[in-house]
């Protein structure tokens, strides 16, 4: 499905997916990217030129409704305390690693923005990790082009997918305790 998505719409669909939570179809790109269909280095431009945007706006976002939010629902207005708290002891880090870790990546940067960390902060330690996800979610899907052919005959692409990604997820972790 992601496979012909990203073939018809090309460097656009890695763009506008990888605005949202793109990884399967930098994935997928990336897969393509092997088999010559397109090329691994507008991929990753695409890519993070997509997240980078993405991610920038919705720290404004934060930045300046984030207050009205919280009062509009004040259950999460209650829960908000402690995560802003951790946010500005641990920013760094979080800022940084928060793009790594699946079903986070867009929520993340209203809450950073919301905890008042300084927009140029944010951005020094956004555009790298911008380019990092980039090319290592890209550069995943093109290394293991060649099993994840092999292994599409007699398992779902996505479920390869989601096992490379919780695989990553996994040593992140692992890697982050240390």
């Amino acid at each position: 499905m992601f496979e012909h998505f990203i073939q018809n719409y090309g460097y656009y669909a890695v763009f506008i997916c990888a605005c949202l939570e793109g990884e399967i179809a930098v994935l997928t790109a990336g897969f393509l990217c092997k088999r010559g269909i397109m090329s691994l280095q507008m991929v990753i431009f695409f890519a993070f030129l997509g997240t980078v945007i993405t991610e920038q706006c919705l720290f404004f976002v934060g930045r300046i409704y984030g207050a009205r939010l919280l009062k509009k629902y004040r259950t999460l207005e209650k829960k908000s305390h402690k995560v802003i708290e951790f946010l500005q002891k641990y920013s760094s880090v979080f800022i940084f690693g928060s793009r790594f870790v699946y079903g986070i990546r867009n929520i993340s940067p209203i809450i950073i923005g919301m905890a008042k960390i300084p927009p140029l902060r944010f951005s020094i330690l956004n555009v790298p990790a911008a380019f990092i996800w980039s090319v290592s979610v890209a550069g995943v899907g093109y290394a293991f082009a060649d099993l994840l052919e092999i292994a599409k005959e007699r398992v779902e692409y996505l479920q390869i997918t989601a096992l490379i990604l919780l695989c990553g997820a996994l040593l992140f972790f692992i890697y982050k305790k240390k």
